[in-house]
């Protein structure tokens, strides 16, 4: 039931404008999770899953820019 449910948002998010979704802004910022919250009318509690996978965005994010740093600054030789 889970994997049903998963798979028709995903495939339900691509029928969103195009331009929306070729903006990596827009992808990430997390107003993109919202419709994250509409599991609530499955018995999940949407804002917590939602609220739960922008925490997890935000440190992937984070933890990317960190590991840019690094490689910009490379070993010195």
């Amino acid at each position: 039931m889970f994997a049903a449910m998963i798979s028709t948002m995903v495939l339900s998010s691509g029928c969103e404008e195009k331009t929306a979704a070729t903006d990596p802004i827009v992808q990430s910022t997390p107003g993109s999770t919202k419709p994250l919250e509409a599991t609530d009318l499955v018995g999940y509690h949407g804002k917590m899953l939602r609220k739960s996978v922008d925490r997890i965005t935000e440190g992937n994010e984070k933890h990317n820019k960190e590991l840019e740093k690094m490689a910009g600054s490379g070993p010195d030789q």
